[in-house]
């Protein structure tokens, strides 16, 4: 059985409460105190609810499994693109298989503002400042390992991951969510070398004109995966209010007076102005803006929005969230993918069913521009050839 570690005395003195008076406060006896302090003995429900209440804190800031207050050995894999990260901070664990990950939450991704930790990696002066994917890294544990095993992490770029983490968090208090942003093919690669648990992507493959199952298939030859739908959604250009430029072919992307914003490499709203451009037979060096990037369909319509471009392709939802125009391009569809082995676990489970819930996709639908009549199905099992 795991033992109890204390945190009483620490807390207590660093509010300079004496022993005598916290005593006398939780109504027991200073030497039933000294006990508890000295991890001598266990408290009741009752005692350790008292002491809480006279020290104005929680009970897990007093009382804690030993185990959840060693750190945690991870793999160190930031996803999508940086890969030297700074090893210090805040950084969000997952268990996969047998072991933990950790990914930084980055200040320069405004998304991880909106997030607890689930712990802080311990840097030392000792070492190197940075470390590269997979290098071992230590962390301090902010919650319970109970709680951590029970934690999914999904990589995608749709906003519609961060409402789904609130929703499942609000209605299971077991289970936790965290989005981490990918573009659709760094989350898929990072679902295939076992660094997160769902991969949310909407990437069109042209051979087939099927969205999400070739990759898949591609990418994870040796696994059985599940693919279930989150939305569907329009993608178009992003304009600014009434399009006063008269933004509606590609055409217009190469005129002088029009300036443009990308998307990262591996994102699908990349690979459409790639196919737009190549259809219409344009150069992309004739795009003014081609190698401006913004990282997100939020992102790209907040630079449209603050005049510091013209035009960019992001979802119509975006658009409308900021006041934009939206002119449509493609109909897409976002899915989540993960191995088939992990349907079996309830926190999988947990999540599949928060997707396809009533609630969940009225809600979803009411932001506009996601169309909701499949969210939850699965549309594709992928197994090894």
């Amino acid at each position: 059985m795991a033992k109890i570690r204390t945190a009483i005395r620490s807390v207590r003195q660093r509010q300079g409460v004496k022993q005598q008076e916290l005593a006398a406060r939780a109504g027991i006896s200073r030497q039933a105190l000294s006990e508890l302090e000295a991890g001598n003995s266990c408290p009741s429900t009752a005692v350790a609810l008292g002491l809480a209440k006279a020290l104005h804190c929680r009970v897990e800031d007093l009382f804690a499994l030993s185990e959840d207050a060693l750190p945690i050995q991870a793999d160190w894999v930031p996803i999508p693109v940086a890969r030297r990260t700074p090893r210090s901070g805040r950084v969000a664990l997952g268990l996969i298989g047998d072991r933990w990950v950790a990914h930084p939450l980055s200040l320069d991704q405004p998304v991880s503002l909106c997030m607890t930790a689930d712990g802080l990696a311990m840097s030392s002066r000792r070492r190197a400042r940075h470390v590269g994917f997979g290098a071992p890294v230590r962390v301090h544990p902010l919650r319970s390992r109970s709680a951590l095993r029970e934690n999914v992490l999904a990589a995608g770029c749709d906003p519609a991951m961060g409402l789904l983490s609130a929703w499942l968090g609000e209605r299971h208090l077991e289970s936790k969510l965290t989005w981490l942003y990918a573009p659709s093919l760094a989350a898929l690669k990072a679902l295939a070398r076992g660094e997160i648990h769902v991969a949310g992507m909407h990437l069109l493959d042209e051979g087939s004109c099927e969205f999400n199952v070739p990759y898949v298939r591609s990418m994870i030859p040796d696994q059985s995966a599940v693919i279930v739908n989150l939305a569907r959604w329009e993608e178009g250009f992003v304009v600014r209010a009434g399009n006063p430029l008269g933004i509606r072919t590609a055409h217009d992307l190469v005129r002088r007076d029009v300036s443009f914003v990308n998307r990262e490499v591996g994102s699908e709203a990349r690979k459409l102005v790639d196919r737009l451009l190549g259809k219409a037979g344009l150069n992309a060096k004739a795009v003014k803006g081609f190698q401006r990037i913004a990282h997100g369909h939020a992102a790209v319509a907040n630079v449209v929005a603050i005049g510091a471009a013209d035009v960019g392709i992001a979802t119509r939802n975006a658009a409308a969230a900021l006041g934009l125009s939206f002119v449509p391009l493609s109909e897409e569809r976002f899915d989540l993918v993960f191995l088939r082995h992990l349907l079996g676990e309830a926190r999988v489970a947990r999540l599949v069913d928060a997707v396809g819930s009533r609630a969940f996709r009225q809600e979803l639908a009411s932001l506009g521009g996601y169309v909701t009549s499949q969210s939850g199905e699965v549309v594709a099992e992928v197994r090894p050839a």
